[in-house]
């Protein structure tokens, strides 16, 4: 099964899907918390963190955190998205989405212009791998969506933090 998987995803690469290259498989992960951060797994970002969003349960349980950094000086944007007290060390699937629009919105979930996105998805007990998208003009969004059993989130960040150049991130 793993091979038929790993499979598929080098397929959907070759045919140039832009999510397929960074999709990860969705059976459970092989190596503990411990293991990933000593193998140095754990989500790095470079930059200043430009947003900072709670994502909830419909049970109105505060599940995950959106993170979102920007260095600008490599016009790279990058997200994922980490546990609360009351969910790490509970296995969850976790998808951290990250979109580069061309307009920017104060409403949550709304990417004027969408130009291109990314996203990483997985089993997790903690945070997730990063998302990362090369970004020079235009503005950030980012979408986390984390269930286990009958518990399910959804939750986007607002649009409005812009990039003018390569060299500035700041609010559009």
């Amino acid at each position: 099964m793993r091979s038929l998987m790993i499979g598929l995803a080098t397929a959907a690469t070759l045919a140039g899907s832009p999510t397929a290259a960074t999709a990860q498989s969705s059976a459970p992960p092989q190596v503990t918390a411990a293991s990933a951060q000593s193998a140095g797994q754990l989500p790095t970002c470079s930059g200043r963190r430009v947003m900072h969003q709670p994502l909830y349960t419909r049970e109105m349980l505060k599940a995950a955190y959106i993170h979102v950094f920007y260095d600008s000086g490599t016009g790279i944007a990058c997200a994922y998205l980490n546990s609360t007290d009351a969910t790490w060390g509970t296995r969850k699937h976790m998808t951290i989405m990250l979109k580069h629009c061309a307009r920017p919105s104060d409403n949550y979930g709304a990417c004027h212009g969408q130009l291109q996105s990314t996203a990483t998805r997985g089993w997790y007990t903690g945070r997730t791998h990063t998302a990362r998208l090369n970004i020079s003009r235009g503005c950030i969004m980012a979408t986390g969506r984390i269930y286990w059993g009958p518990k399910y989130g959804l939750t986007s960040t607002p649009s409005n933090v812009c990039v003018t150049g390569a060299a500035s991130a700041g609010r559009g």
